[in-house]
This record gives structure tokens, C-alpha cells and sequence, in this order.
């Protein structure tokens, strides 16, 4: 075999490496695409389930906020009112303020409830889990002879 020349054998070799390495990049992008797509499902089905969780536990957050504040204020004027010596009447902004302040407890209450009582029958990832299980029947039939 001379200078420049190409034993016929390898070139059949390298043929068939670069085939077989075709075939093997297709399969890994293809697989990249399927876990892909099975990323973006996952992550749709995690926003819808962990998004309403967290706006459950933000409003309840905010209103229980806001209803501890005006309980304060209305404790304050009621105090205010007993060391004055005035007439004690819930008439006025005092009791609106405690009014206000338990309607805002109490929607602070069911929406923290809320939160905590949303996902726990439901469970996540579904879709990924089945998946897994084909795959792991999958491969205890191609271990069996």
C-alpha cells in the first residue's frame, strides 16, 4: 500500500461508524425532543397546580394582614374610649374597624384552608409517572430472555 492510498477495509469501518453514529445522534435528539415535550407538560401541570396554591396562601396572607391591622386599630379606639371616660359605642369607626377586621380574619382563614386542602388529594406529575412505569416495564422485558 502506497502513499495516499486508503486501505479498503477501514473505509467500510469508518462507513459504517458514521452510520451508526447518524443513527445514534437521531435517537439522542429525538429523545431530547420527547423529554422535552414531556418537560413542558410537567411544567404546565406544575404552574396550574402549585400557581393557584400560592394565590390561595397570598390572598389568605394579605387578608389575614389586613384584618390583624384593623383589630389592632379597633382595640386601640376601644381603649382609647375606656381610659377617655367617653361613652364605649360601637357605632362609630371603632366598630366598623372590628367588623372590617373579622370579615378580613375570616376570609384570611378559608383562603390559607384553601391552600393547604388544594393539592393534596391531587396528584402531580401524572402524565410522567405513567411514563416511568412503561419504561420500567419496558426494560424488565428486554432483561428477560
Amino acid at each position: 500500500m502506497g502513499f495516499g492510498q486508503k486501505n479498503s477495509s477501514s473505509d467500510e469501518n469508518s462507513s459504517g461508524l458514521k452510520e451508526d453514529l447518524g443513527a445514534f445522534v437521531d435517537k439522542a435528539s429525538a429523545h431530547a425532543r420527547v423529554r422535552a415535550e414531556l418537560f413542558m407538560i410537567e411544567a404546565k401541570e406544575a404552574a396550574e397546580v402549585y400557581g393557584r396554591k400560592f394565590h390561595f396562601t397570598v390572598i389568605g396572607t394579605v387578608s389575614l394582614t389586613i384584618g390583624y391591622s384593623l383589630f389592632l386599630v379597633g382595640v386601640i379606639g376601644l381603649l382609647g374610649f375606656s381610659l377617655d371616660g367617653s361613652s364605649v359605642s360601637l357605632k362609630n369607626w371603632t366598630g366598623v374597624a372590628l367588623g372590617i377586621a373579622l370579615l378580613h380574619l375570616i376570609i384570611g382563614t378559608v383562603f390559607i384552608k384553601k391552600s393547604k386542602k388544594f393539592s393534596k388529594g391531587r396528584p402531580i406529575f401524572e402524565y410522567t409517572r405513567n411514563e416511568l412505569k412503561k419504561d420500567q416495564q419496558w426494560t424488565r422485558q428486554k432483561k428477560k430472555p
